[in-house]
C-alpha cells in the first residue's frame, strides 16, 4: 500500500527525492522524507484507513523513526491493551510503540501484513521488519555508494548487489552493510480448527471503510471471498477478466446468479495490438522476465488497473488457499506433500505475492489477501493429509467448508490457472514463441532492454518448485 526508501551514503540526501519518485505509484498521496546526516528515509504513501496529514511517515517518536507499509488488523485493539500513544488513525503507526515496549515479541502480536523499518536514534541502527508470509516486498542492498532499503528495485539504478529481507526482524549494520536476523515468526497456537469461522473473520476484519473491490475468476477460493463478502458488504465491486468464450467467464456468470452479485465488471482480453505494450509495462512492474509472473501477472495487472479507475483503493484476492490447502496437485504422498506444501508456502514471496503486490501496486491498489490471514494459515497447518486429499480431488477440507455456499460446480472445479482461465495465457505464448523463440528467451532479450540489474540473478526469471514445467508451457498450456 506504500513504498519505502532508505538510503546511507555520501549521496543519500541528493538521491532520496529521485529515488520516491520512482515508487509514487506506490503511493500517490504523498511523498515524505526525513534526512540525518548520511542517512534519509523515504515514504510513498497510500492513504486508506488515515488520509489526512496526520497519517504522514516517516513519523518520529522520541526515541526511533519509523516507516512501515501496510495493514494492521489490530490496531485499535493492541492500542488499548498497551496503552499505546498513536496521534492519527493510520494503523502501522502502533508498530514503533509497541517494538519499544515488547521488543521481538512484537511479532506474534501484530495480526496483519507489513514490511518497514526503525531507525533507533540513540544506537545509530536500523531494524526491518516484514511479515510471516513476506506479503509486501522489502531489498537490502548497494547502489550509487549508498547502503539501501527499497520495497521496489526499480527506486535506484546502478545496484551493486541485492537480497531480499527475510521475514521477521533483521538488524542491518549502517557501517557494513551486514544483515542479521535478530527474530523469526513462531508459529502460534490455534485458537479455532472450524475453517468457516476463520475465514469469515479473515474476510470481515480485511474490509474496509470505504467502498472495494474483488478478483474474480469463478474458480474455488475467489468464489469463496465472493461468497463470504456479500454477505457483510453491498457497496462492493467484482471484477473478473476474459472474454465471452472463457471457461472463467462462465463460471463468474454462474456465481453472480447464484449469490445474487449486483456490481460485476467484466474486463476483455487485450487485443494482439496491445499486448506487447502491456508484456512491456508488467515486466517493468515485477522485475521480472519468468514466463509466469508475466501472463500471470498480465491478468493482475489489468484486473487491478480496472479497480483504479472505478476509484476503488482496496481489493480483496484469494491468493494463497492453493498453498495452504494443497490446491497445485491432484494427490501426493504424505511425505512429497509435506516437502511441496512448505516449500510453496516459503517461496510465495518469492512468486504469487511478488506478482500480486507488484501488479497491483502499480496502480496504486492494495490488495488483501484473507487466506494468508495467520488464523487461517493454523488452522490449514494443523489438518491432516486426508483432509487435502481424496482420489480425483484436491483441496477437500476447503471444498467441504464452504460447498453449502457455492453453486456445486464450483465448489468441485479443478483448479485452472488464473492466465489460463482466463484466457490471456494463449494470447501470450502465441505471441512471445511467435518467432520460433521460447518465452524465456524473448522475455529475456525485453528485461535487458529495460533494466541494467545482474540479468543472471534467480531474483528475475526463477519460480521455484515450477521452473520446469514453465518451460514446458508453451506446448503443454495452451
Amino acid at each position: 500500500m506504500c513504498g519505502i526508501v532508505v538510503l546511507h551514503g555520501d549521496t543519500a540526501e541528493q538521491n532520496i527525492s529521485a529515488a520516491l519518485t520512482r515508487l509514487a505509484h506506490r503511493g500517490p498521496d504523498d511523498q515524505h522524507y526525513w534526512i540525518k546526516g548520511k542517512l534519509a528515509i523515504g515514504f510513498a504513501r497510500l492513504a486508506i484507513n488515515d488520509e489526512s496529514i496526520t497519517g504522514r511517515q516517516p513519523y518520529k517518536s522520541s526515541c526511533m523513526i519509523g516507516a512501515f507499509n501496510g495493514e494492521i488488523y489490530n490496531a485499535d485493539l493492541l492500542e488499548k491493551q498497551y496503552d499505546l500513544f498513536r496521534n492519527s488513525d493510520c494503523d502501522t503507526h502502533v508498530i514503533a510503540p509497541l517494538f519499544a515496549q515488547l521488543g521481538e515479541q512484537v511479532l506474534s502480536e501484530l495480526d496483519g501484513f507489513y514490511s518497514g523499518v526503525i531507525y533507533q536514534l540513540e544506537t545509530d541502527s536500523i531494524l526491518l521488519f516484514r511479515d510471516h508470509m513476506g506479503k509486501k516486498p522489502l531489498f537490502y542492498g548497494h547502489a550509487d555508494n549508498n547502503l539501501f532499503v527499497v520495497s521496489e528495485l526499480k527506486a535506484l539504478q546502478n545496484i551493486d548487489w541485492f537480497e531480499q529481507v527475510p521475514l521477521g526482524i533483521s538488524q542491518l549494520d549502517l557501517p557494513t552493510g551486514t544483515l542479521t536476523q535478530i527474530a523469526h515468526h513462531q508459529q502460534l497456537t490455534s485458537t479455532t480448527s472450524n475453517l468457516l469461522s476463520a475465514m469469515e473473520q479473515a474476510v470481515i476484519k480485511r474490509l474496509p471503510k470505504q467502498p472495494f473491490g474483488v478478483f474474480l475468476s469463478g474458480g474455488l477460493d475467489s468464489s469463496i471471498i465472493a461468497a463470504i463478502t456479500c454477505q457483510h458488504r453491498q457497496d462492493v465491486t467484482y471484477f473478473t477478466l476474459g472474454d465471452s468464450d472463457s471457461i472463467d467467464v462462465a463460471m463468474v456468470e454462474m456465481l453472480v446468479k447464484h449469490l445474487g452479485l449486483k456490481r460485476v465488471i467484466y474486463i476483455p482480453l487485450p487485443s494482439e495490438q496491445k499486448l506487447p505494450g502491456l508484456i512491456d509495462k508488467v515486466l517493468y512492474a515485477t522485475e521480472s522476465y519468468n514466463p509466469s509472473i508475466i501472463s500471470n501477472g498480465l491478468a493482475t495487472y489489468l484486473l487491478a488497473q480496472a479497480v483504479q479507475r472505478k476509484g476503488l483503493k482496496v481489493v480483496l484476492t484469494g491468493e494463497g488457499a492453493d498453498e495452504l490447502f494443497a490446491g497445485y496437485h491432484e494427490q501426493l504422498s504424505e511425505q512429497e506433500w509435506q516437502i511441496t506444501r512448505t516449500k510453496l508456502i516459503t517461496d510465495m514471496h518469492f512468486t504469487e505475492l511478488r506478482r500480486l503486490d507488484k501488479c497491483s501496486m502499480v496502480h496504486s491498489i492494495e490488495a488483501r489477501c484473507p487466506f494468508l490471514d495467520r488464523t487461517v494459515k493454523r488452522v490449514a497447518d494443523d489438518l491432516e493429509h486426508k483432509q487435502f486429499y481424496i482420489p480425483g480431488h484436491n483441496k477437500i477440507a476447503l471444498r467441504d467448508a464452504f460447498r453449502h455456499l457455492l453453486p456445486v460446480e464450483i465448489a468441485n472445479r479443478k483448479k485452472t490457472s488464473f492466465d489460463v482461465g482466463s484466457g490471456i495465457r494463449k494470447l501470450v505464448v502465441d505471441y512471445l514463441t511467435r518467432n520460433g523463440n521460447t518465452e524465456i528467451a524473448e522475455l529475456k532479450e525485453i528485461w535487458q532492454a529495460t533494466f541494467t540489474y545482474d540479468v543472471d540473478d534467480p531474483y528475475f526469471f526463477s519460480y521455484p518448485t515450477f521452473d520446469s514445467a514453465i518451460a514446458k508451457r508453451g506446448g503443454a498450456h495452451r
